[in-house]
């Protein structure tokens, strides 16, 4: 088994209206894989409120809007790894690593873990990480 830990903004969003390319397809195919494992790491899902299906509801197909319930909320507090179970195997896919999230990553030898999201340098990113599950 392995987690997936998945933020919103620059990973499913591009913006706050529109998806990024293979935004759906790569919450299918995460629900398809890891249905018991795939966890919101997100500002939209912190401190016990779960906002995710409100700021995606605009932006993906309903099918897919649907498959969100079964996307489970992750506690933190100011670090988003925090949330991560370190004593199983996981992939965290976020925009954003801050330098204390990387010194965490780096104690628990995890950094490989981490994958950086950039759709602006690649915006075809998502499909490269579906075809890699």
């Amino acid at each position: 088994m392995i987690n997936i830990y998945l933020d919103i903004d620059g990973v499913l969003l591009i913006n706050e209206k529109h998806a990024a390319p293979y935004a759906d397809e790569l919450i299918a195919r995460l629900i398809e894989e890891f249905p018991d494992s795939t966890y919101w790491l997100s500002t939209h899902c912190w401190k016990g409120e779960n906002r995710t299906k409100e700021v995606l509801a605009g932006a993906l197909k309903p099918e897919t809007l649907e498959l969100l319930d079964q996307i489970k909320p992750t506690e933190w507090g100011e670090l988003k790894t925090d949330a991560i179970d370190f004593s199983q195997r996981f992939l965290w896919l976020d925009d954003d690593l801050w330098p204390d999230e990387l010194a965490i990553l780096e104690k628990h030898n995890a950094t490989d873990n981490f994958i950086m999201i950039d759709l602006k340098k690649d915006s075809d990113q998502l499909k490269t990480i579906i075809d890699l599950l």
